[in-house]
């Protein structure tokens, strides 16, 4: 369990003789006077918090914040007036090196022996030229019992050299498993980023290769996805730290929680593929958007919710300082925060309440050295929530009933049902007492600081994703804005007009992460709903709505067509299969599609079932007692059939008595789909074929049931005497009826292609 960074103020009394005890066994371990002892240092690792350096014990002035497993070198301590032992430490700090001090129960000592010498705070380095490992030893010496064995890509930190068995010697400091030690390697197998300190028979520096930087980024924690990425930002920025976060959270249910309505929000004007469909954000049926916090906001999608999340997006130098500590660093200035700030309304001065001018930046360096909590976040931060311009009402001290207040950070400034986003943050600041705008930047800044980055949300993407504080995951977000992490983070790098300094990146891991990175394209409105579907004349059943896609219709036998109507919700959608339709006795199946501009379609199906004649149809005997009742001629052949028509549709017009019918290819398979010239019309009757008869619809020479360009090809060869047709095919070319084909025919067959004219049936 973390404890806050106040923690070794809180911790009562009575427990200082335990905490010594403690103490006490990890001195007898590896035993310590009672004294300074930088010549002799000794490795530790944060094991709670995030736990304060003071530059004194008990009640000395913040130097550092530490979080656990942050590796340390203790070289002195003292009791202090509190009762408790306090460790002098040495450790990295926001890319510089910090001493101060730090209570010894926060502080888990590495029980090797004690080197025989030392030298410096240490340079980093990682493991190399070693595919089966080499040992870590209590001294500089094969000889000396081995403490560890570590593999290539283990990072080290260098303390200094010796030299032992003829071979020089790293002395080391690392953490294997959650334990830290310290020792020695063979510098063979050590490649060290800088000059070693201490003296000895090398002191050059020797560079590490990609492939071993590459082991020691995985060796560290990070996905092999995150690499690549990685490594090339080393080598352009070599300074650069990455500290991987394992928030130990389940990916898939990271994203399920940060999509709950509301959590995480987009612009209204945002492209449409990055807004929520879930019903309660959208509205289906008129293609709207619920607003959240005013009509400007509106639920972020969960796929784009997953890419603003997914680390492995920003890790280049645009967007990567959306993971820069939060912490106050000695590189953040005035004339970084102006660079910020630049063509904003912050740009310059502002004439306070009190008639003082100040200058923006100067502010927000001022006040955010104080807080120990970056000035640059501070300031992006602010340019996030009041924008270029700053034409808010809660910054312009002159809003009615207000007038004098100033809310910078739009703390608690939401919309609520009995008042706005306005009302609701000057009423706190009125509350807060920022009746200047010195007092709101100051007292807004203390919010950031104390409510977010002091709890582990040390990152603008922690501050925006609370995937680390435990106590409300999820919850405790400064910002809806769900790429308000990428904006400020890209407003953070402007700031850095040295980015050669060594910056510290603490980047999010999750279990169960997507093998490459999520992506996401602005792929427009998805909206495939139709807002109205007709049949001229005749009403749908069910009633038409937009969740429903299964519709049937009735007409009587005498209507030989109708007329298909639709319109889609979204004025960008498209739609397909509407328009006339002929109509077969018997079922009739209509689609009528909704394209979305996104792509994704949604069918609609109509079922019209033309009534059968009544008491109509040639009934004709196929065997004794077996006949069929058709309300198509059968004759020579079965014609009568509209193009186009179903299987199904053709066998609901003929009703078998002591007999089956069945419709077949010319091939003799049995045909589920569209019936064409030289189809079979079958009947079956006491397990023998009774009867079979050919298909023909005129001007469908092709056979594949519809009459189109191929089927002219066809016939002015017939015509031409290139390639004749026999059957089937030969009484589909006489269109007319007239016993002969010539170009009378060809010409009725031309009209139906074109539009102009339909070739009767009947």
């Amino acid at each position: 369990m973390k404890r806050s960074v106040h923690i070794e103020k809180k911790k009562r009394i009575t427990l200082a003789a335990i905490c010594v005890a403690l103490a006490a066994v990890c001195i007898s371990a590896f035993p310590l006077p009672q004294r300074a002892y930088a010549d002799n240092p000794v490795a530790g690792t944060i094991n709670d918090g995030p736990v304060r350096v003071r530059n004194a014990p008990v009640n000395g002035e913040q130097v550092g914040l530490l979080y656990p497993g942050t590796v340390v070198s203790v070289i002195g301590e003292a009791t202090g007036t509190d009762g408790y032992v306090w460790y002098q430490i040495q450790a990295p700090y926001n890319g510089v090196t910090i001493t101060g001090y730090t209570r010894s129960d926060y502080i888990t000592l590495q029980t090797a022996q004690p080197p025989a010498e030392s030298g410096g705070s240490g340079v980093p380095g990682v493991v190399a030229n070693t595919s089966l490992g080499v040992y870590v030893r209590s001294g500089a010496g094969t000889s000396y019992s081995a403490l560890t064995k570590v593999y290539q890509g283990q990072p080290v930190t260098v303390l200094g050299q010796a030299q032992g068995g003829g071979l020089n010697w790293y002395q080391v400091t690392l953490s294997v498993g959650g334990t830290a030690y310290q020792g020695y390697i063979c510098a063979d197998y050590v490649a060290v980023d800088g000059e070693v300190p201490g003296g000895g028979s090398s002191g050059a520096v020797t560079p590490v290769p990609d492939e071993a930087y590459l082991a020691s980024l995985l060796a560290a924690g990070f996905p092999e996805s995150y690499c690549n990425s990685l490594l090339a930002l080393h080598q352009k920025y070599p300074e650069w730290q990455f500290v991987p976060v394992q928030t130990g959270l389940d990916w898939n249910t990271v994203i399920a929680n940060e999509s709950v309505t509301g959590r995480n929000l987009i612009e209204a004007s945002a492209n449409d593929a990055r807004k929520s469909t879930d019903p309660a954000s959208y509205n289906w049926a008129a293609n709207t958007w619920y607003g959240f916090d005013g009509p400007g906001w509106v639920g972020a999608s969960s796929q784009y919710i997953a890419y603003c999340m997914d680390p492995r997006n920003f890790l280049n130098e645009n967007y990567i300082f959306q993971f820069e500590t939060l912490e106050y660093a000695p590189y953040q200035t005035a004339d970084g925060v102006r660079n910020i700030l630049s063509n904003t309304f912050m740009a310059g001065n502002y004439t306070d309440t009190d008639g003082s001018v100040r200058g923006y930046a100067d502010t927000f360096a001022e006040i955010g050295t104080n807080l120990g909590v970056s000035p640059y976040h501070l300031a992006a931060r602010c340019k996030q929530e009041q924008g270029v311009k700053g034409t808010s009402p809660l910054i312009s001290g002159t809003y009615a009933g207000y007038e004098g207040y100033y809310n910078y950070f739009n703390v608690r400034a939401y919309t609520t049902s009995s008042a706005s986003a306005a009302q609701n943050g000057l009423a706190y600041a009125k509350q807060q007492g920022w009746n200047s705008i010195y007092r709101a930047i100051a007292g807004g800044s203390a919010v950031v600081a104390d409510n977010y980055v002091k709890k582990g949300q040390n990152t603008i993407y922690f501050e925006k994703f609370n995937v680390v504080y435990t106590n409300s995951l999820y919850n405790h977000q400064y910002m809806t804005n769900v790429q308000a992490a990428m904006s400020e983070g890209s407003n953070m790098g402007k700031a850095h007009l040295d980015r050669n300094q060594a910056f510290v990146f603490r980047i999010p891991v999750y279990t169960g992460m997507p093998e490459s990175p999520v992506s996401f394209a602005d792929t427009g409105n998805p909206n495939n709903w139709l807002s109205s579907l007709t049949v001229n004349g005749y009403s749908l059943t069910p009633g038409f709505s937009g969740t429903t896609t299964a519709y049937s219709v009735v007409v009587p036998e005498s209507t030989a067509s109708v007329s298909v109507a639709a319109t889609a919700v979204a004025g960008t959608s498209k739609i397909t299969g509407t328009g006339n339709y002929s109509l077969n006795y018997g079922n009739n199946t209509i689609n009528v599609t909704c394209i979305a501009q996104s792509g994704a379609s949604k069918n609609y199906t109509i079922t019209v079932a033309r009534q059968q004649p009544t008491g109509s149809g040639n009934t004709i005997a196929v065997a004794d007692g077996a006949s069929i009742t058709s309300v198509y001629p059968v004759g020579a052949y079965v014609t009568g059939i509209s193009p186009g028509s179903s299987a199904d549709s053709v066998l609901s017009g003929i009703v078998p008595q002591n007999c089956t019918v069945s419709i077949l290819t010319a091939g003799g398979e049995q045909n589920t789909g569209t019936v064409g010239t030289g189809n079979l019309l079958t009947v079956t009757a006491g397990g023998a074929v009774a009867k079979q008869v050919e298909v023909v619809i005129y001007g469908d020479i092709n056979g594949d049931g519809r009459i189109s360009n191929a089927d002219i090809v066809l016939m002015q060869k017939h015509i031409l005497g290139i390639q004749t047709q026999s059957g089937a095919s030969l009484a589909a070319l006489d269109i007319n009826r007239d016993g002969s084909v010539t170009n009378r025919d060809l010409v009725l067959l031309q009209k139906h292609v074109l539009g102009i004219s339909t070739i009767s049936q009947q």
